[in-house]
């Protein structure tokens, strides 16, 4: 069986204010879809996240609707699919029951799990077990449910994500009979993997990571959450990584759908698919002035998504606004030459934490127009300062 595994394509994403709906329809309508022909998929996994948000706009559940409605019902391909920690696992989930017999199998929670989706291939049956995001407490719940298979929840640490996801994958892979090739969906950070900027943390405070042992056992598993394509303690433990690029931090980071070959003895081969995606994302660095004149970089950088980092260590006056009359889509800028010389130079430390915002506005002036400001200017600064602080009070 070749299983085409996929996860976060935070649909309704925005990055720095620009919603990337469009980028993502790019990917999906002119890769994704005709991927799925070319490669011969016969079934498609989604490790979580599919929205950015609980929420999403409306665009974005229109082009998930969209997608599954071909991929299901056009194309005929199963399709797996569980929530992630952006997800809203109830609204995910809305209609999973109208749309199993055309082959969509949907889970936002854990309410509606009852055992692994059996399919069949060419050498037999094939288990897809879903385990979607949720708190260690409610998997710990859903655990002591099942009176008669309930593993035993009153060791210590029993609400912790390691705990958890260790009874939980044993609980699971007592649901698949024995012999038979299966394959787990989870969403989860796993000890030792490489995080990105863009990623939400699981939880706010105490240890969310679960050890890659949690997932043995199976022929494969499929994982959601981490944006950076890579194996999570084994080749067949795999994150495959988000839809696009997110974060500057992943500007080298070379996106990919991952292609697993499952044979009759439940052997997994592994092939990493480039995305082509509609728009980079880059960092450039370099003196204003340099980047402003070099021809060649504009029209690398042409429509992608670009952070400018300046190594120069003297004010540039609307740096982004003209950066942007030559490449359109810078999206920040850093000064990286003026911090590298405040970091190394103690005397710089005072001026900027401990000095009134009138000393400030001072500093800036001379800044900005190479004088100081006037008895009058200042006189007036004095004022408008006074008033800005009553008016706060």
């Amino acid at each position: 069986m070749r299983i085409l595994h996929t996860a976060d394509w935070h649909l309704g994403r925005i990055f720095y204010a620009n919603y990337l709906t469009e980028d993502q329809a790019y990917v999906l309508e002119h890769q994704f879809l005709p991927l799925l022909k070319e490669a011969r998929v016969d079934a498609v996994v989604i490790a979580g996240d599919v929205y950015d948000r609980a929420v999403p706009p409306v665009e974005a559940v229109e082009l998930w609707d969209s997608v599954v409605t071909r991929v299901a019902s056009d194309k005929r391909i199963p399709m797996f699919v569980i929530g992630g920690n952006h997800d809203s696992g109830a609204r995910l989930e809305v209609g999973h029951t109208l749309w199993a017999p055309s082959g969509l199998y949907v889970w936002g929670t854990l309410r509606h799990l009852q055992g692994p989706v059996i399919v069949n291939d060419a050498y037999g049956e094939i288990a897809f077990c879903p385990m979607p995001f949720s708190e260690p407490k409610s998997i710990a719940n859903y655990l002591s449910a099942d009176e008669a298979n309930s593993p035993d929840m009153t060791t210590h640490g029993q609400h912790s994500y390691d705990e958890v996801y260790r009874l939980w994958g044993d609980y699971v892979r007592g649901q698949v009979p024995k012999g038979m090739r299966s394959v787990a969906m989870a969403h989860a950070f796993v000890s030792g993997s490489a995080e990105s900027e863009s990623e939400r943390p699981l939880i706010i405070g105490g240890s969310y990571a679960v050890a890659a042992q949690a997932f043995s056992g199976f022929s494969y598993t499929a994982l959601g959450h981490l944006h950076r394509p890579q194996r999570a303690g084994s080749e067949v433990i795999r994150y495959s990584g988000s839809l696009l690029k997110y974060s500057f931090d992943e500007a080298a980071q070379r996106k990919s759908f991952t292609l697993v070959d499952i044979d009759e003895k439940g052997g997994a081969t592994i092939e990493q698919i480039p995305v082509e995606a509609r728009r980079d994302v880059r960092i450039v660095e370099g003196a204003f002035t340099d980047i402003m004149n070099d021809e060649a970089l504009h029209r690398r950088c042409g429509d992608d998504y670009v952070m400018v980092r300046l190594t120069d260590t003297t004010p540039v006056i609307d740096g982004l606004a003209r950066l942007r009359s030559v490449i359109p889509q810078v999206m920040t800028l850093e000064l990286t030459g003026r911090m590298a010389v405040n970091e190394s130079d103690e005397d710089m430390t005072p001026n900027f934490y401990h000095l009134s915002e009138r000393d400030l506005f001072g500093q800036f002036a001379v800044a900005a127009r190479g004088e100081a400001l006037t008895a009058k200017e200042a006189q007036y600064i004095d004022a408008l300062w006074d008033r800005i602080n009553k008016e706060e009070l």
